[in-house]
């Protein structure tokens, strides 16, 4: 059983949870021990687990990863009008051997997914992306992967799955379940330009930390079709957030992180979320910046938008835009203001349709007679 690969958290840090006020996430969060008490047919659950895997080789040197500062900032942050129940799980046990550590994770997330939960992950070493990604194998045929990341790890395809290249395990290994993938924040003089032709390539998304910074916004028709996240913490910038191995002058602000997170959390789709690449330095502020960084997330997951038929004109707005090669179909939620477009999917002569996310940029482009980005990309995966 999963449980079996999990240290609890300590009763230090329990007893301090239960001492919080009653509007905390600390007096509501429940613990390894509480198992016996989780309701079978609740819908919604959300479960925090650490792993402090920290070696992107078998051979590196162990950093020091911890979060017990972390979940003391998160139990004292206060809740909204939230109806999700909240698990804490403690920590991954530790291995000497790396690729025995990437097997429990994989196991772990696994079970948890299947279980019902929506997985927050405290980490340690990039390269667990990989295991994150390979949890799903079992449970969905395709999957949707977005990565919050500085660059494009697409690295040496070596026996080993390191930091560096991980995404390139993921395109490249049996079986391939990889649907989508979207990377999100990466820095131009960090990636080579023949990795940005590859990605464009396999019909992926990269879009550069500059698009982001001029409206965060953008991100929310990637984060609302993906399964499984990962958000690594030197995407941040420098004067923001230390407590990572790779700090970098740019990167996100703390106010562009967490509203990220909160957008990964609207989605109806993604059930794991890996934040990684943290390291302990003791500062405060960092702590209190990934603690906010989850209760965004779980702010998210619980203000989520209703799933409502396409057809169901109190929800949604059909909009038409007629052009010269093509006569595109838009869907626009008139309470959240979520846009979708159609794509035709017809295979063998078998009509069907697509209705895929997409932003207001894609509308506008349509009207102005362009080819919309979302479609195109999605038209070049199948045709």
């Amino acid at each position: 059983m999963y449980k079996d690969f999990l240290k609890p958290v300590t009763e230090e840090l329990q007893d301090f949870a239960k001492s919080c006020n009653s509007f905390s996430l600390g007096a509501s969060i429940k613990f390894q021990e509480d198992i016996l008490e989780i309701e079978e047919n609740a819908i919604d659950k959300i479960a925090i687990i650490g792993v402090t895997e920290s070696r992107s080789k078998q051979k590196d040197l162990i950093e020091d990863v911890e979060f017990s500062l972390i979940r003391t900032q998160l139990y004292e942050l206060q809740m909204g009008n939230w109806t999700i129940d909240l698990y804490d799980f403690g920590d991954i046990n530790y291995y000497d051997d790396k690729h025995e550590t990437e097997t429990v994770f994989r196991e772990v997330t696994n079970g948890l997914i299947k279980d019902g939960y929506i997985v927050v992950i405290l980490g340690g070493s990039p390269s667990l992306g990989y295991q994150q990604y390979r949890a799903y194998d079992e449970v969905i045929n395709k999957i949707n992967y977005l990565s919050i990341d500085y660059k494009l790890r697409l690295g040496n395809d070596e026996s080993q799955t390191t930091d560096q290249n991980y995404l390139t395990k993921i395109i490249s290994n049996e079986p391939f379940n990889l649907l989508d993938y979207t990377n999100i924040g990466f820095q131009t003089y960090f990636v080579a330009q023949e990795k940005q032709d590859l990605i464009h390539q396999l019909n992926f998304e990269a879009i550069r930390l500059g698009v982001i910074a001029e409206s965060v916004k953008e991100v929310e028709p990637f984060s609302r079709e993906t399964n499984a996240a990962l958000i690594n913490l030197s995407s941040l910038q420098g004067s923001d957030f230390s407590s990572t191995k790779n700090m970098t002058p740019n990167g996100f602000t703390s106010r562009e992180i967490c509203a990220i997170a909160r957008y990964l959390g609207f989605s109806n789709k993604l059930t794991s979320l890996y934040v990684c690449d943290y390291i302990e330095n003791y500062k405060k502020l960092d702590h209190f910046l990934v603690a906010q960084m989850i209760w965004y997330f779980i702010d998210g997951k619980n203000h989520r938008p209703e799933i409502k038929s396409f057809d169901d004109t109190q929800y949604f707005d059909k909009i038409f835009v007629p052009t010269e090669g093509y006569n595109y179909i838009f869907y626009r939620n008139v309470y959240t203001n979520q846009w979708w477009i159609e794509v035709d999917n017809t295979i063998d002569g078998e009509r069907s349709f697509e209705i895929i996310s997409c932003s207001e940029k894609d509308y506008e482009e349509a009207l102005k007679g362009e080819i919309p980005n979302r479609w195109w990309k999605y038209f070049k995966k199948f045709y």
